[in-house]
């Protein structure tokens, strides 16, 4: 299956334009799966909340045609409310069914606020795409290995994590991201947002990186649109060797 990582910028405060960036990109892309980076839809903008009386019109209802169009799926960040409640979110879509996955660890530094505004998620959530199985993931949550062992222990072929953050932020994940593919035995597309925003510079660096912790592919510092190629027998390969999880020690009480 084809697989397009769009490291882009989602534009600060204009859902309308992030909106017409992607459906340029449905329109020039021939692929089953294309992944938006974290927040994409309203920029990683701390006050997206005066957009969800309106998202839809603005950036959902824009997309759905041209998704439907290109017979495939698109996975993308936004903010949603539900119960009252903002979660920064990952939204996977054909243009007429959704499904979301609310991210489970808000991000800690001062720089972002996100506890502030946001309330935390707590399901993990795999999808299906041509027959093979994803987990998704948003930026912070790769700092919790315990998602990535549940993907793992429920045999999702890779895991997908969307983010948003800058260079000094992306050095701590360059060390992190092969580390939960290595200990997991499973693939990460990890797509980021890349160009300036107030205060600080998402960093790109995007990649796709195997269960050996090896990178198959990367994007550059800048705007990019890389097509990957997943590959079945390898992928095969790597849940063969998961075979690790039933010497996880259950007889332990992990919580003293």
């Amino acid at each position: 299956m084809r697989i397009a990582i769009a490291q882009v910028r989602g534009q600060m405060n204009d859902p309308p334009a992030n909106a017409s960036k992607a459906k340029m990109l449905l329109n020039n892309t021939d692929v089953d799966l294309l992944i938006f980076p974290e927040m994409f839809a309203t920029g990683y903008d701390m006050e997206c909340a005066k957009f969800m009386k309106n998202m839809d019109v603005m950036f959902n209802n824009k997309v759905n045609t041209n998704i439907i169009n290109k017979k495939c799926l698109m996975l993308f960040g936004c903010p949603v409310e539900e119960n009252g409640k903002l979660y920064n979110s990952a939204i996977l879509t054909d243009g007429e069914n959704r499904q979301i996955y609310k991210k489970i660890h808000l991000a800690p530094d001062d720089k972002f606020s996100e506890k502030k505004i946001f309330a935390a998620g707590s399901e993990p959530k795999i999808f299906e795409c041509r027959g093979r199985r994803f987990g998704i993931a948003i930026g912070n949550d790769v700092m919790f290995g315990e998602l990535f062992r549940w993907y793992a222990s429920k045999g999702a072929d890779a895991v997908i994590c969307i983010s948003a953050v800058p260079g000094d932020v992306l050095e701590k994940y360059e060390k992190v991201l092969p580390a939960r593919c290595v200990d997991n035995s499973i693939e990460m597309i990890f797509v980021n947002m890349v160009g300036p925003d107030p205060g600080f510079v998402m960093a790109g660096g995007s990649r796709y990186i195997s269960s050996e912790g090896n990178i198959i592919e990367r994007c550059p510092d800048s705007s990019d649109v890389r097509i990957i190629k997943l590959d079945e027998q390898r992928t095969n390969r790597s849940k063969e060797r998961r075979e690790f999880l039933k010497d996880i020690r259950k007889d332990i009480d992990w919580s003293v």
